[in-house]
């Protein structure tokens, strides 16, 4: 049975491609630091229940940065002994991302001393590392279960979760996949949230390049969406149960030879472009960084 794994499902994308999934009958894990919040951000959006999530959901409670956390939330049906059967999710979705808030100093040292001083604003986070720690982890538990829990690297091969991150544009040198007007402001104002973003895709494009002694073995999605807009709440359109497939027509995806250039994109749009064409559309974006825009 399709089961996939969520990182970073209280914030608005990945919240979002959860809701989605839920609602069109898959089974679901999460791991959140505090699964009440999640609980209530999915209740918030139309269709969801109690009983879908008591029915459809997991949610463990735990850090992602935690390799022991990321396991748990990785391994579905485990036997206790090592190199027991275990079965893992089939895909992961993963949407981490750091709290921002603007700031007007940034920080620098002077005489060795460390000390704050005026700058242009931009965004700071609360923590600046965060998404290249929570792939750290999530590379070191899929090895270490690679390791421990199968007979072979082949058989872990053999049912290795595809990997879906949510990236950005406008982080790599150039800003290339950004309309010309943006780039200035991109390279303000967003330094420290894309240089953690940069970080992730490389760590993700390193265990990518081991070939078949790497543990991304059914291949990474990088999910790279233009300024995003709106929140976690899934619009109803037309009548239909959380939208469904509504509104997607605006949606332009492109590649990185070859991006879709805009100024900005829904959180919304990006959630439910997740789950059409990656959890439901199979392997089309697979080995791809897909830039998507309105």
């Amino acid at each position: 049975m399709t089961t996939i794994a969520f990182f970073g499902a209280t914030g608005g994308c990945a919240n979002v491609c959860l809701t989605h999934t839920l609602l069109n009958g898959y089974n679901a894990r999460a791991l959140a630091r505090t699964p009440s919040k999640l609980t209530t951000l999915l209740l918030s959006q139309h269709g969801i229940t109690e009983e879908i999530l008591s029915r459809q959901l997991e949610i463990i409670e735990g850090d992602a940065t935690d390799v022991e956390s990321v396991t748990k939330t990785l391994i579905t049906n485990s036997n206790s002994t090592p190199n027991g059967a275990c079965t893992l999710v089939t895909s992961i979705i993963s949407g981490i991302g750091g709290t921002p808030t603007i700031s007007f100093t940034k920080e620098t040292k002077c005489a060795n001393t460390q000390m704050r001083m005026p700058a242009l604003p931009h965004i700071e986070l609360s923590n600046p590392h965060i998404t290249e720690e929570t792939t750290r982890a999530l590379l070191a538990a899929l090895t270490q279960i690679a390791s421990e829990r199968f007979a072979s690297l082949e058989a872990y091969r053999a049912v290795a979760p595809r990997v879906t991150v949510i990236s950005t544009t406008g982080h790599l040198p150039g800003n290339k996949d950004v309309p010309f007007w943006f780039r200035p402001m991109y390279s303000v104002l967003l330094p420290i949230p894309h240089a953690d973003k940069l970080q992730m895709e490389k760590l993700l494009d390193k265990d990518v390049e081991l070939g078949h002694a790497g543990v991304l073995a059914a291949g990474v999605v990088v999910v790279r969406p233009s300024f995003l807009t709106g929140d976690h709440l899934v619009p109803v359109r037309d009548g239909e149960e959380g939208g469904k497939g509504a509104g997607l027509e605006k949606v332009r995806a492109g590649t990185e030879s070859d991006p879709a250039i805009g100024y900005t994109i829904s959180r919304a749009l990006v959630g439910e472009w997740i789950f059409e064409e990656i959890v439901k559309g199979g392997g089309k974006w697979v080995g791809e960084k897909v830039t998507i825009t309105t």
